[in-house]
């Protein structure tokens, strides 16, 4: 008998088309372990909530839900309230990383690459949908005697460019420090401690992006902060200089 798409949230996710990729020896992994799991301690004990979450793991790891799905096509995929898929996602990964910290800190490290500037540069805006990473940046930022304003949306942490040069900092090995600002320094930034030269380098990027975006973007210079932001958060020192360079040199031209 064909496995029946699952008809939900107005359009049809195809599960019988999805474990056509699926390899035999993977299947049969898979399926074994949610039975064995179902088993225990004794067949149908499990309560209602751990058998949603064994399922929602076994779709994962069958590659009939993407790993990386956003909430929002969790919501239309398994016709659940945002809440919900939200918090399967949380249950789920606090349980196979809540513990691995440099995991942790590896997903903070994307998501600043991937903040997005507010106001005057002042201000960066992230918007982080997995609600473990969301739980671990906000820790961290309390840890480093900070806070963190999600009030308008809880998606977005909204810090300002002295909590997130902390935060930078926190995640980047100590060891990395002097050489990222040495790199800074070589590229033109103004020479001063290292917390000092990282926030000026943020607050230059933040006036590109948005004082200037206009005009910045038209001239390639700034096409995504992307560019920038991943060598410093993950201590590229090479590729800092060089990226950095243009960044300083409009700035003096600007001055």
């Amino acid at each position: 008998m064909p496995i029946a798409a699952l008809n939900v949230g107005g359009h049809a996710m195809d599960i019988e088309q999805s474990l056509e990729e699926v390899g035999e020896d993977a299947l049969r992994s898979e399926i074994a372990s949610f039975l064995t799991d179902f088993m225990i301690p004794a067949f149908g004990s499990l309560p209602k909530r751990e058998i949603e979450l064994r399922v929602f793991d076994l779709l994962r790891n069958l590659g009939v839900l993407r790993t990386e799905a956003t909430i929002y096509s969790l919501m239309t995929d398994l016709k659940v309230t945002r809440a919900k898929a939200s918090q399967l996602i949380f249950d789920l990964e606090i349980r196979r990383y809540g513990s691995d910290r440099n995991r942790l800190d590896d997903l903070i490290r994307q998501s600043l690459i991937d903040a997005k500037f507010a106001k005057d540069g002042d201000y960066f805006v992230m918007e982080i949908e997995n609600p473990l990473t969301l739980a671990h940046m906000r820790q961290r930022i309390r840890e480093i005697g900070h806070f963190s304003d999600t009030s308008f949306n809880s998606a977005l942490v909204r810090a300002p460019l002295d909590t997130i040069t902390d935060l930078m900092l926190s995640i980047i090995p100590e060891g990395k420090h002097t050489a990222i600002k040495d790199a800074l320094v070589a590229a033109g930034a103004p020479d001063n401690s290292v917390k000092a030269v990282i926030k000026g380098a943020l607050k230059t990027l933040g006036r590109k992006v948005i004082g200037e975006a206009a005009d910045q973007v038209a001239e390639g210079i700034v096409d995504n902060s992307a560019e920038f932001l991943g060598p410093l958060v993950n201590a590229g020192i090479q590729q800092i200089t060089t990226r950095w360079q243009q960044i300083f040199a409009d700035n003096e031209e600007q001055a």
